[in-house]
């Protein structure tokens, strides 16, 4: 009980301190605190994911800014499913569209990565396809660095010619 209170402010403690038991305090902060059941920050969440592209952002952070929307929005969401057939549907079913809205905002560079991965029978996991634009993506910058410097060269050795 001890840690549940020290683990609060001060100012918010002091609300609680004489509470009996550690449920007794938990179910109290979570009526007065949670916003589990704010609908408001879920349409935000929701408004959040819908506008999020990946742009000027490298692969791993626009996926670490998704899968952290993704995170925030399932704690608002209680599945009563009967069973665990249901559980385990809901899963699948949210995975996969969860791989279309990764695979559906990337840049037009990773086209023909993102058109690959939805190639794959049966389709893999956001975290395979992830891996695979992340690897596709740090391959393509190596390979445009190179391009890069192979261009500059040239031009550097054009310049140079009347010298040589």
């Amino acid at each position: 009980m001890a840690w549940l209170i020290n683990s609060m402010e001060s100012h918010i403690s002091l609300t609680y301190l004489f509470l009996r038991t550690a449920k007794t305090i938990w179910d109290a902060v979570n009526k007065n605190y949670s916003d589990l059941e704010n609908v408001s920050q879920v349409f935000e969440i929701k408004n959040k994911l819908k506008d999020l592209r990946q742009g000027s952002m490298d692969i791993t952070a626009y996926f670490n800014e998704l899968q952290m929307l993704w995170q925030e929005i399932d704690l608002h969401y209680e599945a009563d499913w009967e069973g665990l057939e249901g559980n385990q549907k809901l899963k699948k079913h949210l995975e996969k569209e969860r791989l279309y809205e990764f695979l559906a905002r990337l840049n037009r560079e990773l086209e023909e990565v993102r058109r690959r991965i939805l190639g794959h029978r049966p389709l893999p996991s956001i975290d395979d396809a992830f891996d695979e634009m992340r690897r596709e993506a740090s391959r393509d910058g190596l390979c445009s660095v190179k391009r890069r410097n192979t261009l500059l060269y040239l031009v550097v050795i054009n310049l140079l010619k009347p010298w040589l």
